[in-house]
């Protein structure tokens, strides 16, 4: 008998129905421990407490910042040290170094960001229930999502593409000098990495969601002329024979739309030009991340993107777009797909 299920098909008895109601209480509440631990985040981040607290503080310092009296400040930053965000050492109080790197100017990723992007998926999954198809994501969530999905330029993120390029060699001979083209590029956070990282690169980044575009183009305006980004459907792209190298962001395209932006991805490069595709996400083997799998799945689902795609499931979808297939390559960031237009101009369609 498992937990849930009792092991036959008679009547559960009172003492059987309250063990399965406890333990089914006992699972939403941990739920909910977790979303109360992000709402107490989300305000002491509001508040200035984690700045505060980026260097060691004395309480009588912090019921100073904060205008707390000392019991409801105690009782504070005890949930907020069960909760992992912060650290009593010597009678001192300071956050986290996790956490600190989230506020840092040059970190990796912006707290901000994540916080946003948390409450834009909450919205969002509630509303993949519905029987009817579920909504769009709104600008603002459109934002959001794509802002806390990818790291910040700077020196986290080259040291996370150094490590990706260290497996492609092909990708980093063309970033070097050659032309990119990124499809899907978000708010740009991958391309303008590599921008950083190679003063020879030019490149196209195509996003369909206007807010997003806009925010990409904010960002890639301290690079000049060199990165430019298109708010347009990839589809309707019609450069030709202009990139060296793609990247193609697949996990996001809906099913309706992946033969027809391949096309314009093999019109786009150069002959011998160069697709990478890489497989973002993989059935895990650990029982706590199964959660987080299935919900974005079920986020996915609704929108009519193919979720999970297997390398090989990728290499099949290249090679019947005329793509020839090169390699599939591990690298940091999980397994990648590496395709090349053929050299042969043929016919492109």
């Amino acid at each position: 008998m498992t937990d849930t299920q009792p092991s036959t098909d008679q009547p559960l008895d009172s003492v059987e129905r309250g063990n399965l109601a406890r333990a089914a209480q006992a699972r939403v509440a941990a739920w909910s421990n977790g979303a109360q631990a992000l709402a107490l985040l989300a305000a002491a981040h509001e508040h200035g407490w984690l700045t505060f607290l980026s260097r060691p503080r004395t309480t009588s310092e912090v019921a100073a910042f904060t205008g707390m009296e000392d019991t409801r400040l105690a009782v504070a930053f005890d949930a907020l040290e069960a909760a992992g965000v912060v650290r009593r050492t010597d009678e001192l109080l300071e956050l986290r170094p996790e956490f600190a790197e989230l506020i840092a100017d040059d970190g990796l990723y912006a707290l901000d960001d994540i916080l946003a992007r948390a409450s834009a998926m909450i919205r969002i999954v509630g509303d993949s229930a519905h029987a009817s198809e579920p909504a769009r994501p709104t600008e603002e969530e459109s934002l959001a999502i794509a802002r806390g999905f990818v790291w910040r330029p700077g020196p986290g993120g080259r040291e996370i593409y150094r490590g990706m390029l260290d497996a492609l060699p092909e990708f980093a001979s063309a970033l070097d000098s050659g032309r990119v083209l990124d499809v899907g590029c978000g708010v740009a956070g991958a391309m303008l990495t590599a921008a950083s990282m190679f003063p020879g690169m030019t490149g196209v980044g195509l996003e369909v969601e206007p807010a997003v575009a806009a925010e990409a183009q904010r960002r890639a305006a301290t690079f000049g002329a060199r990165i430019r980004i298109i708010a347009t459907d990839a589809r309707e792209f019609d450069e030709t024979d202009g990139f060296d190298v793609c990247f193609w962001a697949q996990p996001f395209f809906p099913a309706e739309t992946r033969a027809d932006t391949l096309r314009m991805i093999r019109r786009a490069l150069k002959p011998g030009g160069i697709l990478i595709e890489q497989e973002m996400e993989v059935e895990p083997q650990d029982e706590d991340a199964r959660l987080g799998f299935a919900l974005r799945r079920l986020v996915f689902s609704g929108w009519n993107v193919p979720f999970a795609r297997t390398a090989e499931s990728l290499k099949v979808e290249a090679t019947d777009e005329g793509f020839e297939h090169i390699r599939i390559a591990t690298a940091n960031l999980g397994r990648v797909v590496v395709s090349r237009r053929p050299e042969s101009r043929g016919t492109v369609r």
